[in-house]
């Protein structure tokens, strides 16, 4: 069965916040996107990359359980995303041979942590990217400007870590 937009935007959304800003570590991480590609100066990207991530971190905790997840998101986040490609059955996308509107909504949430340990940790513990890479090379092939992550801090296939 082909999976909502709904029910895919609904429930995996909330998931999100409280995966990317998990722990102290993954938090600053995050915020180092905004150091490094936003024009500031070295004491505002300080500001911006500690008060950020100290902000997301207890809004994570919040979300965390104002949308009753397990005390290990990441349980959570692994259920879901394989959900969506157990519901894929065998297709290359949600709408088939070609990316419906839950597969555009679905690789937007993904495309939000992509790079980050979140994301690392998805790869390791589901089959989300192997589907991420069919998008990637189908919204490519469609965009003008290509897709290769909509996180632009990355370099090639490098990963951010949490140290």
């Amino acid at each position: 069965a082909v999976v909502s937009t709904q029910s895919t935007g609904d429930h995996f959304v909330h998931m999100i916040s409280p995966n990317v800003y998990r722990t102290w570590d993954e938090s600053l991480v995050a915020f180092d996107y905004f150091t490094t590609n936003g024009n500031f100066t070295d004491f505002q990207k300080t500001y911006i990359r500690y008060f950020g991530a100290m902000a997301m971190y207890k809004i994570g905790k919040t979300l965390k359980k104002r949308h009753n997840l397990a005390d290990d998101v990441r349980i959570d986040m692994y259920t879901a995303l394989r959900k969506w490609t157990k519901g894929l059955k065998g297709r290359p996308f949600n709408g088939g041979d070609t990316p419906n509107l839950a597969d555009i909504e679905m690789w937007g949430m993904c495309s939000a942590f992509h790079g980050m340990p979140t994301w690392h940790d998805a790869c390791e513990n589901t089959k989300i990217s192997g589907w991420y890479s069919r998008m990637e090379d189908y919204l490519g092939e469609k965009s003008a400007v290509g897709v290769n992550s909509a996180n632009p801090t990355l370099v090639g296939e490098k990963q951010l870590v949490a140290a």
